[in-house]
């Protein structure tokens, strides 16, 4: 797996200036202030795969971003949400914005929040524009989440509560609290399986086997909800972390494929193109 990029690579790297406003406790939750990040970001910033799930409420600016091959506008005011697993890349940032971004690790969504709840979170689209009254609802919750999370012994229990109320208040806006179907359930942790094992994976048997149903049904519950094929989400997640190793890297096209388990560099090569829109070679010098 390419190396994550944390929160304090991501300063080191990323942005410059007097970064000292930037410290923070070691919590699996971190919370920053769009002001104390926007006037240093370096831009634009290249394809990293970020270890944390993110969450950016922006209530006064914008900042364009890119998860995978989709690239976002985000007008405050808004909510930008990307699952751990993603590639991400920005674009642009007015140095002026306002708002609060929130860092999650992982482990720690899965021991705050129940599967359903999580399956609820990951159908939300990354970017859900907000009326000013909802954003002025959310805006209380990230603000005492921010005082509890850089005070110099948080509370655990606190800020935990405090990101469960504020994640709930989301899925309610998206309107993505609803009871999802089994063919639903089926094809996000399919989506979700995809992220942690697409490198060595890309059999839509083994898939099938993690989660007791046959290929058939998979590929049905996949094509019902997501408009494609189980095989085109493994290539897809596939290709994206290949843009990033022709990025981040200097081995060659042949290495990144055998590296990504692809069988040979001239299929590989026709498959990026198709989903890029350019070849891998176009892409490295592009970037």
């Amino acid at each position: 797996m390419e190396k994550q990029v944390n929160a304090d690579e991501f300063v080191e790297r990323f942005m410059s200036g007097s970064l000292s406003h930037l410290k923070y406790t070691q919590s699996p939750v971190k919370i920053f202030r769009l002001s104390e990040i926007a006037p240093y970001i370096k831009i634009p910033i290249p394809p990293i795969f970020l270890g944390y799930n993110l969450l950016v409420h922006i209530t006064e600016g914008y900042f364009e971003h890119q998860i995978g091959s989709d690239v976002y506008v985000v007008k405050a005011p808004a909510i930008l949400m990307s699952n751990y697993g993603n590639i991400s890349a920005i674009k642009s940032v007015d140095k002026s914005s306002k708002g609060h971004c929130v860092l999650v690790k992982d482990g720690a969504m899965t021991s705050i929040f129940r599967e359903q709840e999580i399956l609820n979170i990951f159908t939300i689209s990354p970017l859900l524009n907000l009326s000013l009254e909802d954003s002025q609802d959310l805006h209380p919750l990230l603000r005492l989440l921010y005082k509890e999370l850089h005070t110099s012994n948080p509370y655990k229990e606190l800020y935990e509560s405090l990101l469960k109320s504020l994640l709930s208040k989301i899925i309610k806006l998206s309107a993505s609290n609803k009871m999802l179907d089994r063919r639903q359930e089926i094809a996000i942790m399919f989506k979700q399986l995809v992220h942690k094992n697409f490198k060595k994976e890309k059999n839509i048997g083994f898939y099938a086997d993690k989660l007791a149903v046959s290929t058939n049904y998979l590929n049905r519950c996949v094509s019902s909800t997501f408009k494609k094929s189980s095989k085109e989400v493994i290539l897809e997640v596939a290709i994206m972390h290949s843009q990033l190793l022709l990025f981040e890297s200097t081995k060659s096209i042949a290495d990144i494929c055998y590296e990504l388990d692809f069988s040979d560099p001239s299929y590989f090569s026709r498959i990026f193109k198709k989903i890029v829109g350019m070849s891998p070679t176009s892409f490295r010098h592009k970037s």
